[in-house]
C-alpha cells in the first residue's frame, strides 16, 4: 500500500514577518503515519506537513514541507501525477483564506477622494464591488523591504477564498481511499454529524473524521469516524482514533473501492 498523508496547518503571509495561520499541531496526522508504519502491508508514506508540524520519524516515511495553500496544492498535484497512491488522510487545517491586499483606512479614505462619491444608484452587490475595488487601489502599506510598519493603527487587510484541496482528490486520484476530516467548534452534535455527512458527500470520501474542538485537549480527542452509509464509532483519543482510520482505510482498500 502506498498512502499519502497531509498534516499539521498551512499559513497565509501578510508581509515578509507576518502571517495567518491555525492552532493545528498534525499531532494526530503523526500518529496516522506512524500506525500506517507499523503495518506490514504500507510500503510507503508520502507525508505533506507545515514546517512546525509534528512529523513521523520511520523509514517509510518522505516528509514534503509546505507553508500555504497554493504549495500544499502544488505538492499534492506532484505527487498524484507521479504516482498511485492507495489511501489518501486529508487532515490537514487548509486555510479558507488568504491575504488578497493590504491597506488602511486613511489610503482608502483619500483613495475615495481623489475618485470622487458613490453613485446613490449602486445596489448592494455593486457597492460590494467597489468597496473591494477601494481596497485593492487604495494602495500598499507593505514598503519596499516587504514590511508593514508597526507605526499603521487602522490597517486593513482584504481576504479572499483559497481553493479546496480536498476536492482535488477524487479526479486526481479517484481509486483511492479518501479519509477526509471535519472540525467545527461548540458545536451541537447532530450539525457536526451533518456537516461531516456533506463533506463525505461533496468529495466522495470513503470515510469523514468528525470532531469539535470542544472535545480536543492534551490527553482527549473525542472523533467519530463515519463511513459512506452515514454509519460511525465514536473513539475518545487520537491514538484511537488513528488506529481506527488505519484500520478502516486498509480494510477498504484490500476489497476496493
Amino acid at each position: 500500500m502506498k498512502v499519502l498523508i497531509t498534516s499539521g496547518g498551512t499559513s497565509e503571509q501578510i508581509d515578509n514577518v507576518r502571517s495567518i495561520t491555525n492552532t493545528s499541531t498534525g499531532k494526530l496526522g503523526c500518529l496516522i503515519a506512524e500506525a500506517f508504519a507499523s503495518r506490514s502491508e504500507t510500503l510507503e508514506i508520502d507525508y505533506i506537513c507545515s514546517r512546525k508540524a509534528v512529523f513521523p520519524q520511520n523509514e517509510k516515511t518522505s516528509i514534503f514541507y509546505v507553508d500555504d495553500v497554493a504549495s500544499l496544492e502544488s505538492a499534492v498535484r506532484n505527487i498524484l501525477n507521479q504516482k498511485e497512491i492507495d489511501i489518501i488522510i486529508h487532515c490537514m487545517a487548509v486555510s479558507d483564506y488568504r491575504v488578497r491586499s493590504v491597506t488602511c483606512a486613511s489610503m482608502v479614505a483619500e483613495w475615495i477622494k481623489d475618485q470622487g462619491a458613490l453613485q446613490k444608484s449602486e445596489d448592494m452587490h455593486d457597492l460590494s464591488q467597489t468597496v473591494s475595488g477601494w481596497l485593492k487601489s487604495a494602495g500598499s502599506v507593505i514598503n519596499q523591504s516587504g514590511k508593514i510598519s508597526s507605526s499603521i493603527n487602522d490597517m486593513i487587510l482584504l481576504m479572499e477564498r483559497t481553493p479546496k484541496i480536498i476536492s482535488l482528490f477524487q479526479s486526481l486520484s479517484p481509486k483511492s481511499v479518501l479519509v477526509g476530516f471535519k472540525l467545527l467548534d461548540h458545536a451541537p452534535h447532530d450539525t457536526l454529524i451533518e456537516a461531516a455527512y456533506h463533506v463525505l458527500q461533496d468529495n466522495k470520501c470513503s470515510f469523514v473524521l468528525a470532531n469539535d474542538l470542544a472535545d480536543v485537549s492534551e490527553d482527549r480527542h473525542i472523533g467519530y469516524l463515519m463511513d459512506e452509509e452515514k454509519n460511525y464509532t465514536e473513539y475518545k483519543t487520537k491514538k484511537e482514533i488513528a488506529d481506527a482510520i488505519v484500520c478502516a482505510a486498509l480494510q477498504k482498500s484490500r476489497r476496493g473501492i
